[in-house]
């Protein structure tokens, strides 16, 4: 059998690309991508400082240690949930979350230094669709600043500070 001179070089240079992506590819795990960014210091409970959380106050725990990590937060009356993990194939880091009020979102996360963004997708309670995104800004290992872009027509700004670090939750 034959084979052509090109197909041989494509074959070479797809085999090279493979590999040269494979040590460049996604982190293994979020945990690992959290590290890699160095947004794994998220972990824990944060509030905001006026009201020592009893307005703002979300909580990310390890649900299954550097896979998947649960998000509870509290804002002005409203309770609500969400998972976050990594898709395996292409790293994207989802969220995908609901609310005491019949909301839900699902969304990605971007980490870049200092920034972390939520681009999120949502449905209201009552069918109403849009989108917005939470970026957060470290000021410093324990003081995030959180702006809600897409709600309003000016972004929403608020501070959180890091009361502790959060523990897996007890299991049944």
């Amino acid at each position: 059998m034959k084979v052509l001179h090109s197909t041989t070089k494509f074959k070479a240079l797809t085999v090279i690309l493979f590999m040269l992506h494979g040590v460049t590819s996604h982190a293994k795990n979020l945990g690992d991508a959290l590290k890699d960014s160095k947004w794994d210091g998220i972990i824990g409970t944060w509030v905001d400082p006026e009201t020592k959380g009893r307005n703002n106050k979300v909580s990310f725990v390890w649900q299954v240690k550097d896979h998947a990590i649960l998000a509870n937060g509290a804002a002005f009356g409203t309770q609500s949930v969400a998972l976050i993990g990594r898709n395996a194939k292409d790293g994207t880091v989802f969220h995908v979350g609901a609310d005491d009020k019949g909301s839900s979102v699902l969304g990605k996360w971007t980490f870049k230094n200092d920034d972390a963004v939520l681009e999120l997708g949502f449905v209201s309670g009552k069918g109403v669709e849009g989108v917005m995104k939470i970026r957060y800004v470290k000021k410093d290992e324990n003081t995030l600043t959180v702006s809600l872009e897409g709600l309003s027509p000016q972004p929403i700004l608020y501070s959180l500070v890091k009361v502790k670090t959060a523990s897996n939750p007890k299991r049944p």
